[in-house]
């Protein structure tokens, strides 16, 4: 049986994936992704963690799905997750980083804003050529981590669509769906932009090992031979086939250690997401400001020291607060299963 909130250690995972994921960042936003060769073990650095946010998501939406299967209720949750951090730090990019980072003036930063270009553009936009935000950057995405949302939130809507029709939990389904993404990264593989479709092979991995799963014991000596692998692997192609199978293990090894330490780590909050929405134009500005010269140690540390004031604002102000709206009235749709186990209570 899946473990409740603080007996895991998903809070203290998702956090330590967020701080790596900026790290990563730092690395390639001051040289230049055209700069990075395709194995820099900086971008597997980055991807990695990226990765255990997936599995973690799967794992713990699949577990969500069936304590709840209220297909409503489960993407009212999804939403109140989601859109309400989203849309401020949307607004924080484009209304107090955009004027200060433009390479426009004021008046006509706000001009091209409200363009019909820069508008379709939001808000998962990458190229801010049209306000003229980070144009002059090493790198010019604006915010190029919001690329998962729209793939995060898909798996949402494939998890109540297969609860709905009452697929969801057959090992088939799952098992062939993983089958048939690994064969679509398989043909997209030398695309770096199209391969990132082998995220979706995570949540997915998680989901089916939270649900046909939950109960196995991770082996910590298991864990650490599966490092190693990765360690062996790393700066080769062999690497983001070794972390498909040593990814989801390790997430899940250490997410079940019970070290009450550790368990407790998210009774603050979870300001996972609040860090992974804003660091990127976080550190785009301090590349415009400072330039991308910095020590990568010290713009790791201004990043962070940036990033976390304003994730912190957006757990105890809005996230919080929406969250707290998860169980209010809806006309639910109830689905039961036979055999049904509650995950959560």
């Amino acid at each position: 049986m899946a473990s409740s909130r603080h007996e895991n250690n998903f809070d203290l995972l998702r956090l330590t994936s967020a701080l790596v994921i900026i790290i990563s960042h730092a690395y390639a936003l001051q040289i230049g992704y055209e700069s990075m060769y395709r194995f820099d073990p900086m971008i597997f650095f980055g991807t990695t963690a990226l990765a255990t946010l997936f599995v973690t998501s799967g794992y713990l939406i699949s577990l969500s799905w069936i304590s709840q299967p209220d297909p409503k209720r489960f993407m009212w949750k999804r939403i109140l997750r989601v859109f309400p951090g989203l849309i401020p730090a949307v607004i924080f990019t484009l209304f107090v980083i955009g004027p200060i980072a433009t390479s426009l003036s004021f008046s006509d930063y706000f001009m091209a804003l409200f363009t019909p270009i820069s508008l379709m553009s939001l808000p998962f936009f990458n190229n801010g050529a049209c306000i003229g935000l980070f144009d002059q950057n090493p790198v010019t995405f604006v915010n190029a981590s919001l690329w998962t949302i729209p793939m995060e939130f898909g798996m949402y809507i494939l998890v109540a669509l297969l609860g709905v029709i009452g697929i969801f939990r057959k090992k088939s389904i799952l098992l062939g769906l993983i089958l048939i993404n690994f064969l679509m990264w398989i043909l997209v593989y030398s695309d770096p932009s199209l391969s990132k479709i082998r995220f979706a092979l995570y949540f997915l991995i998680g989901a089916y090992l939270g649900i046909h799963h939950s109960t196995h014991r991770y082996r910590p000596a298991v864990a650490c031979l599966l490092v190693g692998l990765l360690v062996v692997a790393v700066s080769s192609p062999f690497y983001e086939f070794v972390a498909l199978v040593a990814v989801p293990y390790l997430v899940l090894c250490v997410a079940h250690l019970r070290i009450p330490t550790l368990n407790r780590f998210g009774e603050k909050g979870d300001f996972s997401y609040g860090v992974y929405i804003y660091a990127y134009p976080i550190q785009q500005t301090l590349i415009v400001l400072l330039g991308p010269a910095l020590p990568l140690w010290l713009f790791c540390l201004l990043s962070i020291g940036l990033t976390f004031p304003l994730a912190y604002l957006s757990w105890n102000f809005i996230e919080k607060k929406a969250l707290a709206l998860k169980q209010i009235p809806l006309a639910a749709g109830r689905f039961p299963w036979p055999e049904e186990r509650l995950f959560f209570k």
